[in-house]
């Protein structure tokens, strides 16, 4: 009766996997970017609006290039928001081979394709990994992000309640050059409002952006997992030996290739991360460190403590799931080594022999592929920002 029992637990958890897929699928449609569901309208709309935006924080930044904090305070949010960019772009690019690899596997998400209880753990473990991390990393960029967005108004605020003779000052939400003076509140808020387009762009464009392949490298590894299951519980003396063996064989020359056609679409999205990740993780801290104790300025270092927790926790990300799936391949190639090889016969070792050829070398996520995500290199890149940082307070 328990075992039953459990058993049907299994078969919902497993029926709400699917989940997954959606949340990610709502989370793109925002931007129009849905591998097979794009919608060029809107997706033109968001990245050509960010493109505008962009060139005038840099429009603003040239303008005030002498000025070090302000330097230090615009390439927080430029470096951020060009990475928002290039994650847009590499997705659009590549929208048809990532529609390639959700049609190859849907399938995997079917109740039926696991055959014991240990493979469906298995393959719910990764799910709910990637879960979770969707859970906490959009909600808290969503929130950051509008924190963010919100700030000037507390300065607003408080020259409201000043004299009536006092100058107003009106403050954007991002450092953008207007090529104009604002004077009225009208003007004002019509391009506040505007502004507030970056709210769905780095929940969605940047974070979601991430969810996403996350969700497709951990799926990977879910997958991984199995077959080194299914590769311990394979008998060398039975009669199906060879069928099972066989498709065991095409179902790892079906990962690696997915593996790698991921990490063709992902290493080109890494390799701004890579660079720009370490430099904002500096560049928070450096602000964290030299904020004074006024409100105003009490409210953007708690921005600031938030949105780099969120860019280590993304980071953190990237190194996990490189980990994992270096460790998954890692498994089956152990699993192989560790089988009854030398019970096998001659005309089956052939297929053996095939398969060990193809776990050499463990299979990577890379960033221009020449760095691996690991969570060595994870403590690496912190050691990084950390540098920069004291290369910084040095200069200034």
């Amino acid at each position: 009766m328990d075992d039953n029992s459990s058993e049907t637990t299994m078969e919902v958890d497993l029926s709400k996997t699917m989940n997954l897929i959606s949340w990610n699928r709502k989370i793109f449609n925002v931007m129009g970017l849905w591998p097979s569901d794009i919608d060029d309208r809107l997706f033109y709309f968001f990245f050509g609006f960010l493109t505008v935006h962009c060139c005038l924080e840099y429009a603003q930044l040239f303008q005030y290039i002498d000025q070090l904090d302000y330097v230090i305070s615009n390439l927080t949010e430029s470096t951020t928001l060009t990475m928002v960019l290039v994650k847009l772009g590499v997705y659009r690019i590549n929208a048809k081979r990532l529609c390639r690899v959700l049609d190859d596997i849907i399938d995997d998400y079917k109740v039926d394709r696991y055959k014991t209880r240990e493979e469906r753990l298995a393959f719910l473990k990764y799910n709910e990994i990637s879960k979770t991390f969707i859970k906490f990393a959009i909600p808290v960029m969503c929130f950051d992000a509008t924190m963010f967005y919100m700030k000037p108004l507390t300065g607003l605020m408080r020259s409201k309640s000043g004299t009536e003779n006092s100058s107003r000052v009106y403050v954007l939400p991002y450092q953008t050059r207007t090529f104009f003076e604002i004077t009225d509140m009208r003007t004002y808020i019509s391009i506040y409002a505007v502004e507030g387009l970056i709210l769905p762009l780095l929940t969605c464009g940047y974070t979601g952006a991430d969810c996403f392949m996350i969700t497709l490298i951990l799926h990977v590894c879910s997958q991984f997992s199995i077959l080194a299951l299914r590769m311990k519980n394979i008998t060398t003396n039975s009669r199906d030996f060879h069928s099972e063996f066989s498709q065991l064989i095409v179902k790892h020359l079906r990962l690696i290739r997915i593996a790698k056609s991921l990490d063709d679409v992902f290493n080109i999205l890494l390799l701004p991360q890579l660079l720009g990740t370490p430099i904002i993780l500096c560049l928070g801290a450096y602000n964290l460190l030299h904020s004074p104790g006024s409100l105003e300025q009490g409210m953007k270092l708690v921005v600031f403590v938030i949105f780099s927790l969120c860019m280590l926790f993304v980071l953190f990300g990237y190194c996990y799931i490189g980990e994992c799936l270096i460790n998954e391949s890692t498994s089956f190639s152990n699993s192989l080594y560790n089988s009854q090889w030398y019970n096998i016969p001659p005309n089956h070792a052939k297929l053996l022999i095939i398969c060990m050829c193809q776990v050499q070398q463990p299979l990577k996520l890379t960033a221009g592929r020449f760095y691996v995500f690991s969570l060595e290199k994870f403590t690496d890149m912190i050691k990084t920002s950390m540098a920069y940082l004291s290369l910084l307070r040095t200069f200034m």
